[in-house]
Formats: C-alpha cells, structure tokens, sequence
C-alpha cells in the first residue's frame, strides 16, 4: 500500500479537521478556513469535505494540503506522522517549530 492509501484509508476527514482547528459541529457543518465565512458553510463527512461557498472540495489529504500549503505527498506525511503512521521518531524538518 501507497501512503496515500493508507492515509485516506486509516484517518476520518472530520478528525482530522477537528485536530487540525476546525470547529466541526453536529450537522457536519464548519467555517471554511479557505476564505471569509462568518456562517458555515463547509460539510465535513468521513471521507471528504466540500465548502457550497467557495466550491472548495477533497479528501483528508487535499484538507491538510490547503491548510498547511503543503504538495499533496508531504500532506500525506504530516497525517501519518501526526496520527503515528510514520516510520520515523521525529518529524521532518519543515514540520518542526525548531
């Protein structure tokens, strides 16, 4: 298995955002981070995400993607790190606060 299958396989959408910062409430319904939104307006399911405002869409690795201006491979990293899929102690460099 690819990381990329692992990922998408492994980690929920919606736990991921809520770990991330996003404040998902019980009708799958969020501020979108990807622009100015003062009323929810993205859906946060297991497997995806799309924001109806900005048309924004994907799956867990797009949402880290977006979020941390990442290329979708280091996207896929940082979830397998932070969600201890990793095969390393530390983190990348890039990843690190110093």
């Amino acid at each position: 298995m690819t990381i990329f299958e692992i990922v998408k396989t492994s980690i929920n959408t919606r736990e991921a955002a809520e770990r991330y910062g996003i404040d998902v409430n019980r009708y799958r319904k969020a501020l979108c981070p990807f622009h100015n939104d003062r009323h929810p307006s993205m859906n946060v399911y297991d497997d995806h995400y799309h924001c109806f405002a900005c048309g924004e869409h994907g799956d867990v690795i797009n949402l880290v993607a977006r979020l941390y201006d990442l290329p979708m491979y280091e996207a896929a990293q940082k979830l397998a790190y932070d969600y201890a899929y990793h095969r390393t102690s530390r983190p990348p460099r890039k990843w690190r606060k110093n």
